[in-house]
């Protein structure tokens, strides 16, 4: 139950004022346990490579242009052994507008460890859980989330994860600001053989625009559109994408998951629009449905498959 929790709390994507952002020497140092408090989540994590390279589960995420991070993660069922393929997930944002969720600020190594142990057995699947920028003990600055730096720092880290874990290629799914992650990958990798991008915010200028507002919740104007990049992407040959939502959602407008689709549609890149059943008040949470359909991609399902697998029902 707790891991399901974990799993599931990261879905609301912050509304409200954001501080200026701060230098890195401002910044929380990093701890090897992991800093879940709300603090290090506004201020900022900042580590060194020296530091990085001393702890087990986590890689340093070096850019050109983006800086460079330390990146925490958590993968399961992988028993020593190469993946030919392996699914990754990313959490939704954790700065909300109630403040951050209690079973965020409760987390641990330990039980993240045990999530992704448990998700890899339910899905039976190789399964990596990956902390954004900023967040879960992971170096960087939440508050800068949905700008390019945060997902070419997270393409820096899987290209790192990929010779560690021994995997060829990705399944990537992501929720809510993980689902912006997950739709900002698909420009800047050829190795996602299937993505699932969930309550996704894959315009989060269409975003702010349809709420009636001038800038993204985090206080930028300059977030990166990923459907705005995929002409002259070079994609993974047998790239499959399923967009997944709920028109319902009231956190991220349907128009601004489903311009994915449309995009991906024009560039030539297979993909297809699943309805889910979002959850909480805001009908906007979907991370097991997420996972769920990822997994049906890592073992290869047909597409006509997936689709009536998905119409007997997705929720949560």
């Amino acid at each position: 139950m707790k891991a399901a929790v974990i799993g599931s709390l990261a879905c609301a994507l912050f509304v409200g004022p954001l501080l200026p952002s701060q230098a890195a020497k401002d910044r929380i140092e990093f701890s090897a346990a992991g800093d879940f408090s709300e603090a290090a989540l506004r201020s900022g994590v900042k580590a060194t490579k020296a530091v990085c390279d001393s702890v087990d589960n986590a890689v340093w995420a070096s850019t050109s242009d983006h800086g460079e991070e330390c990146l925490r993660y958590w993968a399961g069922g992988f028993n020593g052994k190469p993946a030919p393929r392996a699914l990754v997930f990313f959490h939704g944002d954790l700065l909300t507008e109630t403040g951050v969720p209690p079973a965020y600020v409760n987390s641990s190594m330990t039980k993240l460890q045990r999530m992704a142990e448990d998700k890899a057995r339910q899905l039976d699947a190789p399964y990596v859980f990956v902390g954004r920028p900023g967040t879960h003990g992971s170096s960087g600055d939440h508050r800068q989330r949905r700008r390019l730096a945060e997902s070419a720092l997270i393409s820096a880290a899987l290209d790192q994860l990929k010779g560690k874990l021994q995997v060829d290629e990705w399944v990537v799914a992501g929720q809510s600001g993980g689902g912006h992650v997950t739709s900002s990958l698909l420009t800047q990798r050829a190795d996602i053989v299937c993505a699932v991008p969930t309550s996704a915010p894959s315009s989060p200028r269409m975003r702010w625009t349809l709420r009636g507002m001038k800038k993204d919740s985090t206080g930028f104007v300059d977030s990166y559109e990923p459907s705005e990049h995929l002409q002259g992407a070079k994609v993974h040959p047998k790239l499959r994408v399923f967009v997944l939502g709920d028109p319902n959602d009231s956190n991220v407008l349907w128009p601004s998951q489903i311009i994915m689709a449309e995009k991906l549609k024009q560039a030539g890149i297979p993909v297809e629009i699943l309805r889910g059943e979002g959850s909480g008040p805001r009908a906007h949470g979907l991370p097991q449905s997420a996972r769920l359909v990822a997994s049906w991609c890592y073992h290869a399902l047909s597409t006509g498959e997936i689709l009536r697998k998905a119409a007997a029902g997705l929720k949560g």
